[in-house]
């Protein structure tokens, strides 16, 4: 059962990583990442820039402004992401791939989206905790930057 459990997560991650190599130079890190992007040091794409959206009061926005400041100063957890998504990239692209090169890669992707994670449900957390619960629901309700965000299309 383990062993069918460590191959469906591999081929999830493996899946994940195809489709990011799949997107090719011009895309740093793909969607939300790199250069605007709306991934950052303050958490889930948009979440502070939805938060700002909300009536806040003045104590609030220097809350979120506090956390924003907190976020940047740990620095990025997305570029973990990105130097593991590009080792893995090199590993599957080299002239003759290493599997366990590659298993590596994989691994240490895992992990720093793990990491990555982490961070993003802490701070969006620490968010919630400023806001009251007409707030969050209102937040709940807003639509992520991005459209629809990952998944399929609506069919037609």
């Amino acid at each position: 059962m383990t062993r069918r459990m460590v191959f469906a997560a591999t081929l999830a991650l493996s899946m994940g990583a195809v489709s990011l190599l799949a997107q090719g130079p011009g895309r740093p890190g793909g969607p939300g990442r790199g250069p605007g992007g709306g991934m950052g040091p303050g958490g889930p794409p948009g979440i502070l820039a939805r938060v700002h959206q909300l009536d806040l009061t003045d104590a609030q926005r220097e809350q979120i402004r506090a956390l924003g400041e907190e976020g940047r100063q740990g620095g990025d957890p997305g570029s973990g992401v990105r130097a593991a998504e590009q080792k893995l990239h090199a590993a599957v692209l080299a002239e003759t791939p290493d599997l366990n090169a590659i298993e590596t890669a994989k691994t240490a992707l895992g992990a720093a989206q793990a990491a990555e994670l982490d961070h993003r449900v802490a701070m969006t957390q620490k968010v919630a905790q400023i806001l009251t619960p007409a707030q969050r629901q209102q937040l709940l309700n807003m639509q992520p930057p991005g459209g629809r965000g990952r998944g399929r299309a609506p069919s037609r």
